[in-house]
């Protein structure tokens, strides 16, 4: 399908992240697919910013480094959208003329790759409002656009009406009904929150059957209101010779094919704990290299590397390396040079990670839970992610065994395929088809 002259709007509730997120990943491969689909993309922002030099602004800091002021000067917006959500009545978002191109890289890096054209719609704090006004009173923030809006599409659930518009919403995981104890979120916003975004969107979109499964049996949601596009691989692939990934690996005293990887969020649903403890516990005398922002209870994971040397010295089996955020340049040097990526995670509604992985040929050790074998199928070794035990006999074992990392290794590409962006483009395609039959 193509959807030349539709316009269509996409949220900016995770664009406007400093660094990224999972959900940040999603939207900017969303929007360069809607893009290829030949659609007219507009995103809606809503950081505040002052209108001098408006038609010269600078839109890497406009959406990567803004500053906000206090929430008192902006108290006219809350009392004006309040007033106007409580009155069912809309506000109007502006349209912003920008010519500089978005750079718009997931970790916050910015280089030549970018979103082909980038039309702004601008409703200052419309996210933080349309979120308090639902949690307290259950009201929809309603906007109205300056021009025709085709479809609203949200990568979170967001209590936010486009008038004259159809809805999508993007709902990645339940993760915060599946496994409470390892999120901070509101759990009874949370479910009012995806009820609402069912209830008020003519189409749900998920990244694995396995969501879509948690959607039917937690809140009945009718089959037939559900597309599964899954996620395209979001690194873009580089050219880079085995002598450059050697050379970028001895710059943090690593060694190819010489080295565990763990790529992800530090906190308690990735279950680095875990992978620390099965890595102490095998007799491996490769490093471990984590990669992940710090998240929430992060001290309690990275504790127990304090007991491991942080970097290579003589006469020591194992060390730690811990890195925040890499390039998606960096990270292909890392995911290239590991012997394998080791994924425990407790819940994933898709396991980003891992596809990460399996594109460039590293092998994996995973979950036996949600989304992750359904994503991986046979290129991976799974693991249960509750059991130190089964988590370090499964390295053990991969570590010990060279032909069965190369059958990974090999499955793992083929998998990566059926995850292309030509495939997810058809997938996309047939799922907003639904809206215009």
């Amino acid at each position: 399908m193509n959807l030349q002259n539709r316009r269509i709007l996409v949220d900016g509730y995770n664009l406007e992240l400093p660094k990224g997120t999972g959900i940040k990943t999603y939207g900017i491969s969303l929007v360069r697919a809607l893009q290829k689909l030949n659609a007219k993309v507009d995103i809606l922002y809503s950081i505040p910013f002052h209108k001098q030099g408006l038609t010269k602004i600078n839109v890497e800091k406009m959406f990567f480094e803004p500053t906000l002021e206090s929430d008192l000067k902006y108290l006219n917006y809350y009392i004006s959208y309040f007033l106007r959500t409580l009155f069912n009545t809309s506000v109007t978002a502006k349209q912003l003329s920008l010519t500089d191109t978005l750079l718009c890289e997931r970790q916050n890096n910015f280089n030549s790759k970018s979103f082909e054209r980038k039309n702004i719609l601008h409703l200052p704090l419309c996210y933080r409002l349309a979120n308090q006004s639902f949690k307290k009173f259950s009201l929809q923030l309603k906007i109205a656009p300056t021009k025709k809006i085709d479809v609203w599409h949200a990568t979170y659930p967001l209590p936010i009406e486009i008038v004259g518009a159809k809805k999508i919403t993007t709902i990645h995981d339940l993760i915060p009904l599946r496994l409470p104890s390892t999120t901070l979120d509101n759990k009874k916003f949370y479910y009012r929150l995806v009820k609402s975004a069912i209830d008020t969107s003519e189409l749900i979109i998920t990244i694995s059957e396995n969501t879509k499964q948690d959607l039917i049996e937690i809140y009945k949601c009718p089959e037939n209101k559900i597309a599964v596009t899954y996620q395209p691989v979001a690194i873009e692939r580089g050219h880079k010779t085995e002598v450059e990934v050697i050379n970028y690996l001895q710059t943090h005293n690593l060694q190819a094919n010489n080295y565990i990887l763990f790529v992800g969020a530090i906190e308690p649903k990735k279950n680095l704990g875990r992978a620390i403890d099965a890595y102490k516990q095998s007799s491996t005398t490769m490093p471990l290299v984590v990669v992940g922002k710090k998240g929430w209870l992060w001290q309690q994971d990275l504790a127990k590397l304090d007991s491991l040397p942080k970097s290579q010295t003589d006469n020591i089996s194992k060390w730690a390396l811990v890195l925040d955020f890499v390039s998606d340049e960096d990270l292909e040097y890392l995911y290239r040079g590991a012997y394998c990526l080791v994924f425990p995670s407790l819940y994933e509604g898709f396991g980003l990670p891992v596809l990460e992985a399996m594109s460039f040929g590293c092998p994996i050790i995973t979950s036996n839970t949600s989304s992750l074998p359904e994503i991986c199928q046979d290129a991976a070794l799974y693991v249960n992610p509750y059991s130190t035990d089964d988590i370090a006999n499964k390295l053990e074992r991969l570590t010990q065994d060279t032909a069965l990392r190369t059958h990974l290794s090999h499955t793992g590409k083929i998998r990566a395929k059926f995850f292309s962006r030509e495939n997810y483009l058809t997938r996309l395609s047939s799922a907003y088809q639904k809206l215009f039959i």
